[in-house]
């Protein structure tokens, strides 16, 4: 039985947070989402990708906050995760780039880390897509600006960070793109400071009336 939680609800969507059994799903949304938009040649690798991905999740889930966008008929539009980083388990960013954070990102006192990953929104949902992208976005973030020293780590689809940029996150490279699940993915990194100018303007998408996150 699904144990999904409703986060929050408009007149075209309900946002849950996933539970363990939505897994699997979440990695072949995330897969053929990514294909779709940038490379139909590379369908023969596609059930390996979700294997993976599916494998990846599995490890971080008890230690992440995975949100699903689903219409009112119950498809999957839009889904995002944010995982509080051990500084034990080994990320994509170190898999994939070998860049160690805690070398690369070196602003003393006592930093919390958390990894922001599996962003994607149904290419047909385009009349609620820049809607759900800031809104997905203010889930992941929450955690870390609630964190007065959090840092947010993600691999980023070329198009994407420069979405994310024009809406006032302020990211940081941390080396060059590759070719990665079909696109252009780049290592970056944001502190608070950079993610609170995005959150207060769109903190209103968040409904938790018990959040309360101080911008000093």
């Amino acid at each position: 039985m699904s144990m999904k939680k409703l986060m929050s609800q408009n007149s075209r969507y309900r946002i849950y947070k996933a539970d363990l059994g939505q897994l699997y799903d979440v990695a072949k949304f995330v897969v053929s989402e990514n294909y779709k938009h940038h490379n139909e040649k590379m369908l023969d690798n596609m059930a390996e990708d979700i294997q993976s991905v599916y494998n990846e999740e599995l490890s971080y889930f008890p230690k992440s906050y995975i949100y699903v966008v689903e219409d009112f008929r119950g498809e999957m539009i839009g889904c995002i995760r944010v995982m509080k980083w051990d500084k034990k388990d080994e990320l994509p960013i170190q898999r994939i780039f070998n860049i160690n954070p805690l070398q690369c990102i070196k602003k003393g006192g006592d930093m919390t880390f958390w990894h922001i990953g599996r962003f994607a929104i149904n290419s047909l949902a385009n009349a609620s897509g820049i809607s759900l992208f800031k809104q997905l976005m203010i889930f992941a973030i929450v955690p870390i600006c609630k964190s007065l020293n959090g840092y947010m780590i993600a691999e980023c689809d070329s198009k994407l960070l420069k979405i994310m940029n024009r809406l006032g996150i302020d990211t940081r490279r941390l080396g060059e793109g590759i070719s990665y699940l079909g696109s252009e993915t780049i290592p970056v990194y944001a502190d608070r400071k950079g993610l609170l100018r995005f959150y207060s303007n769109f903190k209103h998408l968040y409904y938790d009336t018990n959040l309360s996150v101080s911008s000093n």
